[in-house]
C-alpha cells in the first residue's frame, strides 16, 4: 500500500488504532534555530498557513478523528486549532504534558551555536547533554501513546507534538531516530489491539504541502 492510500483514509477495521502523529506548524523559533522545548512559542503565518492546509488536505481525503490528543504547549495547541477549523463535530482536544518536547534545560531559548558554546563552558561536549536525557523523554512519550491506544472506541487518532518528541517514539519503535520530521509533517501508526503491535506505515508525510494548490517550498517546511 502506498504511502498516500494508508495516510489519507479512515481506518475501519475496530482492531486497530490508527495514530495520525503530526508535528506541530513552524514557529519563529524553528527558522531562527532558536532552542524551545517547553517555552511555550507560537506558530508563525507560515506555520498556521501549513496547518491550515493539513486540515483541508485531510478533509478533503475523508479523515475523521474520533480522539484528538496534544501536547499543552502553545505552538500544538495553534496547529491542531488550525486542522480542526475545517471538520465540524471533532472531538474536544485533549492536552497533556506528556507529549512535550525534550526540556532542554537552561539552553531553551539561546541559538543553537550560543547553546553549544555554552555547553562546552560546563564541561559538555554538546548542549544535547543538558536537560532532559533522550532516554526520559522516549519512556514519556512512549507511556503517553500506550495509554491512547490502551483506550477502548477510537479507531483514528490525531496525536500533536514536536519533532524530538516523534524521533524519540520513532527509535521506541524500533527505527531509529534518522529521520526529518518537518512542519506540520503526518507519521502514521497502525496499532492491532488483539497482537499488542505497532506498525509505521508512513513517516514525515508533508504531502499536503506539495501538492498543487497546497504547495509550500521546501525552505518553508521546517
Amino acid at each position: 500500500m502506498t504511502n498516500r492510500e494508508h495516510l489519507y483514509r479512515n481506518n475501519e477495521d475496530d482492531n486497530v488504532v490508527r495514530l495520525f502523529v503530526i508535528r506541530h506548524g513552524q514557529t519563529d523559533e524553528n527558522v531562527n534555530k532558536i532552542i524551545q522545548g517547553h517555552k511555550d512559542t507560537a506558530l508563525n503565518a507560515v506555520g498556521m498557513q501549513q496547518a491550515e492546509q493539513l486540515g483541508r488536505f485531510l478533509k478533503m481525503h475523508g479523515v475523521q478523528f474520533e480522539r484528538v490528543v496534544c501536547s499543552d504547549l502553545r505552538r500544538c495547541r495553534e496547529t491542531i486549532a488550525q486542522v480542526l477549523a475545517h471538520h465540524a463535530g471533532a472531538p474536544k482536544t485533549e492536552l497533556t504534558e506528556g507529549l512535550r518536547e525534550r526540556h532542554m534545560g537552561e539552553v531553551e531559548g539561546m541559538h543553537i551555536e550560543d547553546a553549544e558554546r555554552y555547553a562546552r563552558q560546563q564541561g559538555h561536549a554538546s548542549f544535547r547533554e543538558l536537560g532532559e536525557t533522550e532516554e526520559a523523554l522516549e519512556r514519556r512519550v512512549a507511556a503517553q501513546l500506550r495509554e491512547i491506544v490502551a483506550a477502548v472506541g477510537p479507531r483514528n487518532v490525531a496525536v500533536v507534538t514536536h519533532g524530538g518528541a516523534i524521533r524519540q517514539l520513532l527509535r521506541w519503535l524500533g527505527c531509529g531516530t534518522r529521520f526529518t520530521v518537518y512542519n506540520t509533517s503526518v507519521t502514521v501508526l497502525d496499532y492491532t489491539r488483539s497482537a499488542g503491535t505497532f506498525a509505521v506505515r508512513t513517516v514525515g508525510s508533508t504531502q499536503h504541502l506539495g501538492d498543487g494548490e497546497f504547495f509550500v517550498s521546501d525552505s518553508r517546511l521546517r
